[in-house]
């Protein structure tokens, strides 16, 4: 990666001048090849604001930089450690944060593209409250001139395996926040054709989008929730059980509670419909927060359905196997015929009791082919081998990320967010006219064309055919 010519080049930089500049109301000097405050510090800047210090007030910054954010986290009244894996960086950060008048202590070393002594070096384990990271988010293959080791050790990932995928691991094995901490890390929404949030995902890590800034090319970054998903809640599993919705529903569970049954004797889908129910297939519920009532739609049950779709498709080994049919169904390509068959579904089912409410998510996925449900679709049929177990981490990861309230950043789905339309099943028939999936609105209703232009908004699925949908 880095010629003679190249270090050559950075050695004649470190000679040059430092600058003066003012960021917030914060006087800083940045050194040569030291990262200074840019459009995306002020990002998850303006994230950091809205975090109220918690638990034990611990905050680690890495990758500091110019010390900009860990002062205003010193500010913000954090206890701040910071790193970067670049000495200069971190000369920086000690003297801007004297000069503003707060001390912070900081130590050389990071998540960097090899393993570079003890954790214990920059860092102790699993004991933040809050995590920052303005990661390196330009993908190697991506640069044609590199600049030097240490100015792009700030812009490029440079990890074999990806930083985002090495952050992942850390924090999944409790190396880095506490169990109730939280990270806020900044990385570009897409990693090739995968979403970022899919990589934490996948790693049983629950995330939200809090912040995102589209430039000009069209090119996204934005900064990400991260945290360990429903930690004190109640997982629980039964042998067999008629509905593990109306156990949640009429039993006493709490908002994060879940339950989940190799059996079903009375499951039910949308409208009534049986579930018909397998040992090779997931079927699981979790308690939600009733003041979600009101927002219950067909457009919040296609999000969780996208949500999931996206994470499964992210684990797939072929592109293109997995879609939603509106509202609430999971599908899979079917290798030969190359329609698509059903696979799971989720509903959501409410129940009051006098001024009592209570609310459940239920989630259906086959995980294995079986020939007890002729015309239904797997996990298994399209490459991906989850046990139910392993099946339920990543939807209880989903769920989390999805309505688990953390420090007020994390809240309900936003229902003004983009859904992910890429994986809606697009061809249906509507009054013998072939139309097209064209989204969803923010009422729920599916918004279709005819192809003699006519625009239909749909609130009622049974009013459409799915040509390309395999009979059951």
């Amino acid at each position: 990666m880095f010629d003679e010519k190249k270090t050559f080049r950075e050695i004649e930089l470190l000679g040059g001048e430092s600058r003066e500049i003012q960021w917030k109301n914060f006087s800083l000097t940045v050194p040569p090849t030291v990262y200074p405050p840019r459009e995306d510090t002020d990002l998850i800047a303006g994230v950091l604001e809205k975090v109220t210090p918690f638990g034990k007030k611990r905050l680690l910054e890495i990758g500091s930089g110019s010390g900009a954010l860990s002062i205003l986290a010193a500010s913000l009244g954090w206890e701040v450690e910071a790193c970067d894996i670049n000495p200069y960086a971190v000369a920086a950060t000690r003297f801007n944060a004297l000069e503003n008048t707060f001390h912070i202590a900081s130590a050389e070393g990071g998540i960097g593209p090899a393993k570079d002594g003890f954790y214990s070096q920059w860092m102790k384990p699993g004991s933040y409250d809050l995590v920052v990271w303005n990661m390196p988010y330009i993908p190697s293959e991506e640069i044609e001139e590199y600049l030097g080791p240490m100015e792009d050790a700030a812009l490029v990932d440079t990890h074999p395996s990806g930083l985002l995928n090495e952050f992942a691991e850390m924090t999944r094995r409790f190396h880095l926040i506490s169990p109730t901490g939280i990270a806020l890390i900044l990385c570009r929404e897409y990693i090739g054709l995968h979403r970022s949030k899919d990589v934490l995902l996948s790693k049983g890590l629950a995330t939200q989008t809090v912040s995102k800034r589209t430039f000009d090319d069209d090119e996204t970054i934005q900064v990400l929730a991260v945290w360990h998903p429903f930690l004190k809640s109640k997982k629980q599993q039964m042998h067999s059980i008629p509905s593990t919705n109306s156990e949640m529903l009429e039993g006493t569970y709490k908002p994060g509670d879940s339950l989940r049954a190799r059996f079903q004797t009375d499951g039910k889908g949308r409208h009534g419909r049986t579930w018909d129910d397998h040992l090779d297939s997931f079927k699981g519920s979790w308690k939600l927060n009733p003041n979600q009532i009101p927002h219950i739609s067909s457009q919040l049950q296609c999000q969780v359905a996208l949500e999931i779709a996206s994470l499964l498709q992210s684990m797939a080994p072929k592109p293109n196997v997995i879609r939603v049919k509106w509202p609430n169904d999971l599908l899979v390509r079917d290798g030969e015929s190359k329609q698509w068959k059903k696979a799971g579904g989720i509903l959501f089912q409410s129940l009051s009791r006098g001024k009592e409410q209570s609310l459940v998510l239920g989630i259906g996925i086959n995980t294995k082919t079986t020939a007890e449900v002729q015309g239904r679709g797997s996990l298994e049929e399209i490459g991906i081998d989850l046990d139910n177990t392993e099946l339920f981490t990543l939807l209880d990861t989903v769920v989390s990320s999805l309505f688990e309230n953390r420090s007020n950043l994390t809240n309900a789905p936003d229902r003004n967010s983009d859904l992910n339309l890429k994986l809606l099943l697009r061809q249906c028939i509507y009054r013998n006219e072939k139309c097209s999936v064209k989204g969803v609105s923010s009422e729920g209703e599916l918004q279709i064309e005819s192809e003699r232009g006519g625009f239909y908004n749909i609130s009622d699925d049974l009013s459409l055919l799915w040509p390309h949908l395999q009979p059951q």
